[in-house]
């Protein structure tokens, strides 16, 4: 009876001790999925600003991401709910230990994955870290996605107008944010340089699209009707536009709440909506075609672009050269060279904020992948003095650990994707102006930048298996 109350005693000391790390692992997953559940949050509100800005509605948008939002509400409920019977099962010297049979899958071949035995062996931990990874990285692609999305858009004029080359003013690249002014008899000029097989001149503004309703920003593109090149590029409802009427945006008009025939004010003016457009609204706004006469009465008689398809047999730096020394000079690019200054005036002016959260989601990512490690190799630092005694090199540990952290990337950069699709194609369905394009680029940055972040996040689990005494590993616990 002398005895029983000291072991009786030390029991309980060693269940307190096996339980504390197991508490306080808890209590870290908890604050990562409430991280992970305020990301979600903050890109449903992000994706549900630009839906408003693009003229749609923005509460069907919040759809997908509320469905995205129950996955670490349920996994905090879960882990709020679950059992603590095995990780004191794991912990040294504690009641009713099995001994887990670590020394038969010690061995350094090909044929035993300890690295992935060791990951998956709690399938709770393994669900929670991949979903918390998967969640952070999900931030990233959706962001990134809403911005390729809105490049795209931005350059869905000049991408459908398939001329080989553009003409502006001398100095001005862009039409975003830009004015370009050439003078009247610009086409006429541009037609008689050798090479040149049409040319389609276009006047350009941006102003306020109006109805009763609302307003809408947008691009007014005044464009001769017959020509080929110039107008929208495909009309889903209508005519095309005579004197005194236009044609809108299919989504601009939902959002004005009106339709063909209905009169709206373009610049100021009344005009009659003659027809519908696709594939001109972007996050920012619309666009409108008018009659390249009303235009000139509107805003006097001088031209914005010009578009120029050459001969099939002319190189176009020659054709540029000779369109640049019309007089007074002009600047000449090709169509995507046109884009691509586009995409980089935006790209700069959005740079701070896609950085800053792009960084929220990585450290997220971090934290989850540090977390998880460091968790496992706590559990197993026994079992990994019990291989180093054995005789595993310091490399082949570190590599153990690396592995795990290469897994739970793999892992969350896969289920991520998986959901990015998935939004995008659910969001792009609830409002066509919101449009998500999960970029192959895209991912593989990500996926390279992820696994950056796992080699980061291994670098303490791999200090600690490096510094593990072997002989520790044989002693009773006490």
């Amino acid at each position: 009876m002398a005895t029983t109350a000291p072991t009786r005693t030390s029991c309980q000391d060693r269940q307190r001790r096996s339980k504390m790390p197991a508490d306080h692992g808890r209590h870290v997953y908890a604050a990562l999925l409430v991280g992970a559940a305020v990301a979600v949050a903050l890109v449903a509100a992000l994706a549900a600003w630009a839906a408003q800005l693009g003229g749609g509605a923005w509460p069907p948008v919040l759809i997908p991401f509320a469905l995205a939002f129950l996955v670490p509400v349920a996994a905090l409920a879960w882990l709020r709910t679950a059992e603590d019977a095995d990780q004191l099962a794991q912990a040294p010297g504690g009641p009713g230990q099995r001994p887990i049979p670590l020394l038969d899958r010690a061995r350094r071949g090909p044929g035993v994955p300890l690295a992935r035995r060791n990951l998956f062996q709690d399938r709770r931990r393994v669900l929670l870290s991949t979903g918390g990874v998967a969640v952070a990285l999900l931030l990233v692609l959706v962001l990134g996605g809403i911005f390729a999305g809105a490049m795209r858009q931005l350059t869905g004029y000049i991408d459908h107008t398939r001329a080989d080359l553009i003409v502006s003013q001398l100095g001005v690249r862009t039409m975003h944010m830009s004015a370009s002014v050439l003078r009247p008899d610009i086409a006429d000029r541009v037609l008689q340089v050798p090479g040149v097989a049409w040319a389609e001149p276009i006047r350009y503004t941006t102003g306020m699209v109006s109805s009763p309703a609302g307003q809408s920003a947008s691009y007014v593109i005044g464009y001769q009707p017959t020509a080929r090149h110039g107008g929208p590029a495909r009309l889903v409802a209508g005519r095309p536009p005579g004197a005194g009427e236009a044609i809108l945006d299919r989504q601009a008009a939902d959002q004005l709440h009106i339709r063909v025939g209905d009169r709206v004010r373009i610049l100021g003016r009344p005009f009659t909506l003659v027809g519908l457009s696709t594939g001109g609204t972007n996050i920012a706004n619309t666009t409108v075609f008018i009659p390249t006469g009303d235009f000139a009465r509107l805003r006097g008689p001088t031209q914005a672009y010009v578009l120029v398809g050459a001969r099939p047999d002319v190189q176009l730096g020659a054709l540029a050269a000779r369109l640049e020394a019309i007089p007074p000079g002009n600047t000449v690019q090709t169509r995507a060279d046109f884009a691509t200054q586009e995409r980089r005036l935006v790209s700069d002016m959005s740079a701070d904020l896609m950085r800053i959260m792009s960084g929220i989601g990585y450290a997220i990512a971090l934290a989850v992948i540090a977390l998880t490690l460091f968790n496992v190799t706590l559990a197993k630092t026994r079992e990994y003095g019990v291989v180093k005694a054995l005789g595993a090199r310091p490399g082949w540990l570190a590599a153990t650990v690396a592995a795990q952290a290469a897994w739970s990337v793999t892992l969350a950069l896969a289920a991520a994707t998986a959901l990015a699709l998935l939004l995008a194609v659910v969001i792009g369905r609830l409002n066509p102006a919101l449009a998500i394009w999960i970029a192959p680029g895209n991912v593989a940055r990500t996926s390279l930048v992820a696994l950056g972040v796992g080699m980061a996040g291994a670098v303490l689990p791999i200090r600690r298996v490096l510094h593990v005494d072997p002989a520790a590993s044989f002693r009773r616990p006490t």
